[in-house]
């Protein structure tokens, strides 16, 4: 509330002080753990297949469901006097609200139920809160499940609840941490993200927040240009039609939109609601998040589907969200200047977010970690008016641009409680900025002065075919995980020049990925020499000849890329751990402090020092190492593994066991334990183990263990056990593991380890490798074992690739994923009345499988049955993927060759009735009707101007023939146009 006004003359200046009505409150924040009761649209059925490409070791879930039921959830609440904070840890440790508690309004979207919809990289998503990604794309694979988190009371009297998990597809940990103060109205998020490996790994993280759709919102978003995915630029605010794109309302055209806004110096975002003169803020430093990037639904029925499928009555939500880089670029980007980076091995990265609430000041202007302002100049009146996030004591000076002093006015504010000022500037020169608290605030927010010059293109000169340019391909695709494509780019690059050492540097690490360490290592050789000081070829040649037991030319290799300042720490990681694994304490000890010099955040290093420490019984370095871990990642399990190992009793046991909460607790357990493994540690790693989920990859792991320990009786007794283990859902990815399953087969022939080195095999690109494992195996008794079998085989027959088709249904009939890969087998050779009977048996037993009721649907039409193609059309329920379509091409194209046969047998008014239908978007197939501007019925009126003809309407027959003049489809040809509708869509993963 603002109080009196006082009126006072200082020098030249006239100024009002508004007076808080209430003193700042000095409560501490409060952290709370309980469970809260949700309508929940839960998720399902997890793929038992193998995942090919971009996802795997990960599996989907396929099951979504429009039927709700109620679900307890846990949930975190950090609540202090002005705003409070719920967190989901069983749903990602996703932010699912944020609650201004002055205006009682929400200023992130909360959604009101738990909706889960097959919109991420495994399936299931749900609109509203802040999700977190980390690793290769959005909405990563730990989005929908339960994650690590610990919850804290901090000595300041604010609050902290850490989520973490171990990201499979890059090896990584990351961890957030989300504080609430007991004085400020923000909370923050700051994000420690470790590459705890040898080697480069792909690089991407964005947060991404819902704040509620309206037509008064406004996006708060400095920029004059915005990219695509592709990289490709537009105008921002106003396009080319001169829509300012900022407002809301003003994008009621064309499909969803992505902008990445770009080309202003600016450290915020947000959006402002004007009806409630209510907003929000996020702010980080500029090199901390460059990517400032807007999601908007459609706003025609094509985008307001998606309001129904993933809330009840919550109502649209816009996506605003903070990258690292520039724009979530895709691979076509990398032919423009915004490529890709990679998160280079035992590197650190770490930043921090605030989010805040604003109201009352009537507009904005900028916003800063004092809050949110709203300045204007007008005929000699200075008004500032402040939404503060914090309490402010503090005099404020205006300056001319040329630094002049124009006023002095002390400001007392606290947070939430609207402060305004006005000043009467008696002087010549125009207030430029303000400085309050040492931050300075322009008064005119001149978006020329802070605009950008980056450049945008890539010169018309660069030749992306150059030996230069088929490597940075290569390497952005390395970086998207595309090690396929990536090869053959590289392969390219060195076709044009064979001693081009990007390249061949580029080309060390496929083939270290591949497994195929000789050829790393003559790769990074041939690197060296050209250019024996070659960082990254010298890091890379000292990894691949460790890995052929080479054990002083590792050293050397890392020792010279020690040199380097970019590989400098993770060349003196590698040469700690590589004599750690030796048994040389003192240079592994000297190596991880040096280490630590270059990155004194290297988790890696600081764990090597605590192990040397325990192992020295260094008490005193224990103690310190450890508060430094724990500073860095309060969720590491290490730690807590350590004092388990060093004091084993059940309380440490448990301690150490109950933060393991994440969804795959398994990997989790493997990860530490072939940790310790790979530096020779195999009784910390067999006492992990002992303790983990007892799946066939442990098991396989403590029988080598104890092989190596030489305990025989113990290893063949663990070795039987996996033998006869089940690997269903089992998907072993790690290089270790490889080592171990061919110790494995080698002890004892077993289908079950060589399938499970055919997976790594083909997870690794190695097709053949992965074959010629599961070629000499007949009548297994597991149904994915079919399924490689057949995705393996390039060169059998189609009907041989069918026979193992039938084989997994045979083995497990109840599976419909077996039955749609044996139908789609069938369609492949044109046999579709079998494709048709295995799709029907499926539907038939579960309709809400729309899965199988769109093969289902595919075959009928494949098959010329469209009568019975409709009827399914009609009741099929699809719960769609983001972009999924192909429902509504089917029924169009359905209708479409149900009209073209009625004009043949000259029944013109039901051709001209299904036309119609045609031209319908059904809700029930899951896609939403686009503006009309972006629909195309030329097919639809060329059966029109047919019809027309022949039934001699001369008017009609005109009128539609000047509708598709401009695309003129002949009659003869409408009959291939209407087949060639029927595509499938392809997901992004």
């Amino acid at each position: 509330m603002i109080g009196l006004l006082k009126y006072k003359i200082f020098g030249f200046v006239l100024f009002i002080v508004s007076v808080p009505g209430s003193l700042v409150a000095q409560n501490n924040s409060t952290v709370t753990e309980t469970t809260k009761k949700y309508v929940t649209y839960p998720f399902s059925d997890p793929n038992p297949i193998p995942s090919e490409g971009k996802i795997y070791p990960y599996f989907r879930y396929d099951g979504f469901t429009e039927k709700a039921e109620k679900k307890d959830w846990k949930i975190v609440e950090l609540e202090n006097d002005y705003i409070k904070v719920q967190i989901m840890p069983e749903i990602g440790g996703k932010i699912w609200s944020a609650l201004d508690k002055r205006s009682g309004q929400n200023f992130l979207y909360n959604n009101e139920v738990v909706k889960f919809r097959d919109i991420a990289l495994r399936g299931p998503w749900v609109s509203g809160g802040i999700e977190f990604n980390y690793g290769i794309i959005g909405h990563t694979p730990n989005t929908a499940t339960p994650v690590d988190y610990l919850t804290k009371e901090n000595s300041d009297g604010s609050v902290s609840c850490y989520i973490s998990t171990f990201d499979l597809l890059t090896r990584t940990n990351w961890v957030l941490e989300i504080k609430l103060e007991k004085d400020k109205s923000y909370f923050s998020t700051s994000s420690y993200w470790f590459n705890s490996n040898s080697t480069e790994q792909p690089y991407y993280t964005w947060m991404n927040a819902g704040i509620p759709a309206n037509d008064d919102l406004e996006f708060l978003y400095p920029g004059n240009k915005y990219l695509g995915h592709e990289g490709e630029t537009f105008n921002w605010p106003n396009d080319s039609k001169d829509r300012n794109l900022a407002l809301y309302s003003e994008n009621a055209f064309g499909g969803s939109k992505s902008f990445h806004v770009f080309g202003v110096h600016s450290d915020y975002f947000g959006g402002y609601w004007e009806d409630n003169d209510h907003g929000m803020i996020h702010y980080a430093k500029r090199g901390a998040k460059l990517g400032k990037k807007i999601f908007l639904w459609a706003q025609s029925d094509e985008g307001k589907i998606w309001e129904d499928l993933l809330t009840d009555d919550s109502g649209q939500y816009v996506e605003i969200q903070s990258g690292r880089l520039f724009n979530q670029n895709t691979f076509e980007s990398s032919s423009t200047p915004f490529k890709q980076i990679g998160f280079v091995p035992y590197t650190t990265d770490e930043w921090t977010e605030y989010w805040f609430p604003f109201n009352g000041i009537k507009g904005f202007t900028s916003a800063n970690l004092l809050g949110a302002f709203n300045i204007k100049y007008d005929n000699k009146l200075l008004s500032i008016k402040l939404s503060p996030v914090k309490s402010i004591s503090d005099t404020l000076t205006v300056f001319s641009d040329k630094g002049k002093k124009l006023a002095n006015v002390f400001v007392k504010a606290n947070p939430v409680e609207v402060y305004e000022e006005q000043i009467l500037i008696n002087s010549e020169d125009n207030p430029a900025y303000i400085i309050l608290e040492g931050q300075r605030i322009a008064v005119n927010q001149d978006r020329k002065e802070r605009e950008l010059s980056r450049p945008l293109e890539v010169p018309n000169e660069f030749d992306s075919e150059s030996a230069y340019g088929l490597f940075l391909q290569g390497r952005d695709l390395y970086r998207f995980r595309n090690y396929k494509l990536s090869e053959e780019k590289i392969l390219a690059s060195l076709s044009k020049d064979p001693l081009f050492i990007p390249s061949l540097v580029e080309m060390t690490k496929i083939k270290l990925f591949k497994l195929e360490i000789d050829s790393a290592y003559i790769y990074a050789k041939k690197a060296l020499s050209i250019d024996t000081y070659h960082p990254e070829a010298n890091y890379y040649y000292g990894l691949a000849a460790l890995k052929k037991n080479k054990m002083y030319d590792a050293l050397d290799g890392f020792e010279v890329a020690s040199l380097s300042i970019p590989y400098r720490g993770a060349a003196y990681t590698a040469l700690s751990r590589t004599y750690l694994k030796s048994g040389d304490y003192y240079q592994a000890k000297e190596n991880a402090e040096l280490s630590l010099k270059s990155n004194p955040r290297n988790l890696e290093s600081l764990k090597i020092l605590y192990m040397i420490s325990r192992i020295n019984k260094d008490d005193q370095s224990l103690k310190l190492l450890r508060e430094n871990i724990e500073k860095l990642n309060p969720i590491d399990h290490f730690v807590r593994f350590e004092n388990y190992f060093s004091n084993s009793n059940e309380i440490q046991k448990d301690i150490f066991q109950s933060l393991i909460r994440n969804e795959l607790p398994v990997e989790t357990y493997l990860e530490l334990a072939i940790w310790y493994a790979g530096l020779n540690r195999y009784e910390e790693s067999k006492r992990i183990l002992q303790m983990a989920p007892q799946n066939s990859i442990v098991l396989y792991w403590l029988a080598w263990l104890h092989s190596n320990d030489g305990n025989r009786e113990a290893s063949n007794q663990y070795l039987e056990k996996a033998h006869a283990t089940s690997v269903d859902f089992v998907f072993p990815f790690r290089e270790e593991t490889f080592k171990v399953l061919e110790w494995a087969s080698a002890q004892k022939k077993s289908w079950k380890s060589d399938y499970l080195l055919a997976l790594i095999n083909e997870f690794k690109g190695n097709e053949q490798e992965a074959y010629s494992l599961l070629a000499s195996y007949d009548n297994i008794e597991f149904a994915p074992f079919y399924v490689m079998k057949a995705r393996l085989e390039k060169s059998a027959t189609i009907h041989e690739r069918l026979t193992s088709m039938q084989k997994a249904v045979e083995l497990k009939p109840e599976e419909w994923r077996y039955g749609r890969l044996l139908a789609a087998g069938y369609l492949e050779i044109g046999q579709f009345d079998k494709a048709i009977q295995i799709l029907e048996k499926y539907y038939k037993i579960n309709k809400e499988n729309y899965y199988v009721g769109l093969d289902l649907i595919e075959a009928l039409i494949k098959a010329e049955r469209y009568k019975d193609s409709e009827k399914i059309l009609s009741n099929i329920t699809v719960l769609p993927f983001e972009g999924a379509n192909e429902a509504r091409q089917y029924y169009r194209q359905t209708k479409l060759m149900l009209a073209y046969q009625a004009i043949e047998n000259e029944h013109y008014d039901n051709a001209l009735k299904k036309i119609e239908e045609a031209e319908e978007w059904p809700l029930n197939l899951g896609v939403g009707k686009p503006y009309s501007e972006m629909i195309n019925n030329n097919l639809e009126n060329a059966l029109r101007v047919k019809i027309f003809y022949e039934t001699g309407d001369v008017e009609l027959h005109e009128k539609y023939l000047k509708i598709v003049e401009d695309q003129i489809i002949e009659y003869g040809t409408l009959y291939e146009k209407i087949k060639s509708l029927l595509k499938k869509d392809k997901r992004l993963f």
